[in-house]
């Protein structure tokens, strides 16, 4: 066996002796799982596809375009997805120490001499060049105990919470675009309310001028008239004012200047209904349980890290090249150099150190732990509450509707009879009230159904499928 194959077979073992991993190996916690939700429905479970894109759902063109427009222009997205390409670099980076570093060098040295009969001692008169080029091997750790692995399998799961963090935020914001939507619809709504309030304030102030001056009512009854309108106004002047802060809100969401918000009424927007889950199924859909369980895995192979630094650390550098004083002799027949320097470091004595440094990642690993529990007690019981909240609101809905259908008759027969004098101004006033309450109250509990059904699907990790339960980013070798 020649030189250069003794140096190949240095390579080649270093790389193959490498052992198992020090550390723990990551198992996935046993948590409690519950059987089902208090207030599911246990005749209505149906574990079915819910469209990734949850929002269609609610059957409204102008909802669908603004949560794409959100989640392609939101600046909060934005930042955290390059957080995502900057963990994918350090990634990269990590997987890189798993493989030997190899760097090709080429030198050329021209020296001149003159005068060298003046003094010069084994000088040659004139110029002389060498021709050099190398393969060197940079230092090169041999992983005998893992803990490069470890580094590499810490910094794989970071990047993988990293994602998953950047997949709950899309899914936070599409859900705020979409709550935002709604109230900015029932607003609308209710301003058309007060709009149609202001202008029937009106109609029954001018009827009661006429009174007063025929002498039918008294100028109390003509004063309270006025002071309605004027509070009509102001409800509607209040009404419009917390709209202009909703937009404000929204075009922040979409990342936009001030700019105008077209929606749909609320009375046209459709309230899903949507598949009770298994609480099991919470564990696999919840892209902030993955990103949490994806920091335990990190945590946990940092243990191993803390604890290789017991062990030795076997290192690699080579040299492997050729060198010539004339260029045609480099390329048909030159001098071959190589060098081999492999080298050990054995920790002895380190002060407590070392000790201190698995004392710290273990107790890293106990309180990211702890979260990871805390993460799936959350979203339990986040969606025990969002089908119960779903369910009222819905039952709100038709109570509210039904109250107004009621009060809306009674109104009009109000309004007869106290233009035809059977009933008296505060009488009919506190009619119109009723009406104005129950028609506003309509509106708010739609709004609220519509809102915590979004809280659902957002509770319920968003939309899933088959495919993609929650979505992995594809890591290949070289990254995504």
């Amino acid at each position: 066996m020649n030189r250069y194959s003794t140096y190949g077979s240095l390579i080649l073992t270093a790389l193959l002796v490498s052992g198992c991993a020090i550390g723990p190996d990551y198992v996935r916690p046993d948590v409690p799982v519950p059987e089902t939700f208090l207030h599911t429905d246990a005749n209505k479970i149906a574990q079915q596809n819910i469209n990734l894109q949850w929002w269609k759902s609610f059957n409204d063109a102008s909802l669908t375009h603004y949560v794409n427009e959100a989640l392609s222009a939101n600046y909060d997205l934005q930042a955290s997805q390059a957080s995502v390409d900057a963990l994918l670099g350090k990634f990269d980076q990590a997987k890189s120490y798993l493989y030997p570093q190899i760097n090709a060098n080429g030198s050329l040295d021209r020296k001149g001499v003159e005068n060298a009969s003046s003094g010069g001692v084994n000088l040659h008169e004139g110029i002389t060049s060498t021709y050099a080029g190398s393969l060197s091997l940079a230092s090169y750790e041999v992983d005998l105990f893992g803990k490069v692995r470890r580094a590499n399998e810490a910094a794989r799961a970071t990047l993988l919470s990293s994602e998953y963090a950047s997949q709950t935020l899309k899914l936070s914001i599409a859900s705020n675009v979409a709550a935002s939507y709604m109230k900015l619809s029932s607003l609308q709504g209710q301003i058309d309310l007060a709009n149609e309030n202001v202008t029937l304030t009106k109609d029954i102030l001018k009827f009661n001028e006429l009174k007063y001056k025929h002498g039918v009512i008294a100028e109390t009854v003509l004063l309270q008239s006025l002071s309605e309108v004027e509070s009509a106004k102001a409800t509607l002047s209040g009404l419009e004012s917390s709209k202009i802060s909703e937009e404000s809100t929204f075009n922040i969401l979409l990342g936009r200047n001030p700019s105008a918000v077209n929606t749909s009424p609320l009375s046209s927007i459709v309230v899903p209904e949507i598949p009770n889950a298994l609480p099991a199924s919470i564990l696999t859909n919840r892209p902030d349980i993955a990103s949490a369980e994806q920091n335990l895995i990190a945590a946990n192979a940092q243990i191993g890290v803390a604890r290789a630094a017991y062990f030795p650390s076997i290192k690699l550098t080579g040299m492997l090249g050729v060198q010539s004083l004339d260029l045609n002799n480099f390329v048909s027949n030159p001098a071959r150099i190589w060098d081999i320097a492999p080298s050990i470091s054995i920790p002895i004595f380190s002060a407590g150190r070392i000790a201190g440094e698995i004392k710290t990642a273990e107790a890293d690993h106990n309180q990211t732990l702890a979260v990871y529990k805390k993460s799936i007690v959350n979203a339990f019981n986040d969606t025990d509450n969002a089908i119960g909240q779903t369910t009222k609101a819905k039952e709100q809905v038709t109570y509210q509707g039904a109250r107004t259908n009621a009060i809306q008759k009674a109104l009009l027969q109000s309004k007869l009879r106290y233009n035809v004098g059977t009933i008296s101004y505060s009488d009919m006033l506190l009619v119109q009230q009723q009406w104005l309450q129950a028609s506003q109250q309509f509106l708010i509990a739609k709004q609220n159904a519509l809102i915590t059904t979004i809280s659902l699907y957002k509770a319920l990790g968003g939309g899933w499928n088959e495919e993609q339960t929650p979505p992995l980013p594809n890591l290949l070798p070289a990254g995504r």
